[in-house]
Order: C-alpha cells, then structure tokens, then sequence
C-alpha cells in the first residue's frame, strides 16, 4: 500500500494548523464572551465552512485551544535530571508578564467548562489529565515515588491555577510566589523524606 501523503493532504494539515493558532490568537484577544465560529472565521481570515470542516463545532475548537494554550502555559523546561528546577520554571513562565495572556484564558475556559456544554467539559478534562500524567512523569523523573506522583501532579496543577487566579486578581506577586515556594517546599520534603525511608 502507497502510504505516501499527497500534496493536497499535507497542504490541508498544514492549514488545519495555521487555522488553530490564528483561532487560538483571537480567544486570547478577545476572551470566550460571545464566542462563535463566524466570529471566529471573519477574525482570522476564513470561511465559516473552513473552521466547520476543520472542528466541527464551537466546542470542538475551544477544547484544542484549551490543549494549545495548556502546552504553551504548562511547558515543561528542559532540565537536566536530579535538578530540583522544573517545577520553579514552569511557574515562572506561567506567572511571567509574557504567559500572563495563556494562564488567563486557561483559567477562564476551565471555569466555562464547570458550566458549560458537556462536550466541552470532557474535552477540556481530557486535556487536563493529559497535562497532569506529563506533570506527573516529570515528578518521576526528578525523584518523586511513581504511586505517588499522579495525585500530586493533579495537586499541583489545581494549585498552580489557583495562584496564577490569585496572582491575575489581586497582582500581589510577592505573597503568591511565596505561597508557591511553600508549595514547592512541602513537596521537596515529601520526596526527601521518602527516599530516606526506602533507603532503611
């Protein structure tokens, strides 16, 4: 069988991708207030049909942006195994001026989600505990127990969103990095003190 992609499909591919980070740039412009397609399609240059034909539906769309901007928000540094780093770097780049545009609409379309469409809901629950098993994988990696790690990165990824909505809200970004540095603090003695056990 010929598995090769013609060039119609990979331009097609390739468009799908523009059409999501253009789509993407709008919900961080403008918010989910009023959100349609057609809306959507005149800001970013396309037919109606086109965003249609490439997600279906509003909610469709939504749940890509929210899985675009949680990989742009949640991106996990590349640190160097044993560092006790990455979890400070992921805060920083969520908390910084320049993540502030992801971080918010993140919290906002997960908040719509509670409410909102079921297919939205279980799209962006999905794309949650997709982000949570990564998080979760890189505890690991950097020494935290396996059965332990999946609750924790779920902890972490609820508390991160809690202080960035804090952060977003009252702007007193010297008590929310210290009650992350705390955060952070308990779970780095977590690890320690099981290390210590499994070494007896």
């Amino acid at each position: 069988m010929d598995e090769r992609v013609d060039g119609r499909t990979q331009r097609h591919v390739h468009r799908r991708g523009e059409v999501l980070r253009a789509a993407t740039e709008h919900v961080l412009d403008h918010g989910l207030d009023g959100l349609t397609l057609r809306k959507v399609a005149k800001d970013v240059g396309v037919s109606h049909a086109t965003l249609v034909h490439h997600f279906a539906s509003k909610e469709r769309l939504v749940a890509e942006i929210v899985d675009l901007v949680l990989s742009e928000t949640l991106r996990v540094p590349e640190v160097p195994k044993g560092r006790r780093d990455t979890l400070r770097e992921i805060w920083r780049n969520l908390s910084r001026e320049s993540g502030h545009r992801h971080a918010r609409l993140f919290v906002a379309i997960t908040g719509q989600a509670v409410y909102g469409d079921p297919e939205l809901r279980q799209a962006v629950a999905s794309s949650i505990e997709h982000r949570a098993s990564l998080m979760a994988e890189g505890l690991v990696h950097h020494g935290f127990p396996r059965e332990q790690a999946q609750p924790a990165a779920t902890a972490l990824l609820a508390t991160m969103r809690g202080l960035f909505s804090d952060l977003a809200i009252t702007g007193d970004r010297d008590r929310v990095d210290a009650a992350f540095e705390d955060m952070l603090a308990q779970l780095e003695e977590r690890v320690v003190r099981q290390n210590n056990v499994g070494a007896v």
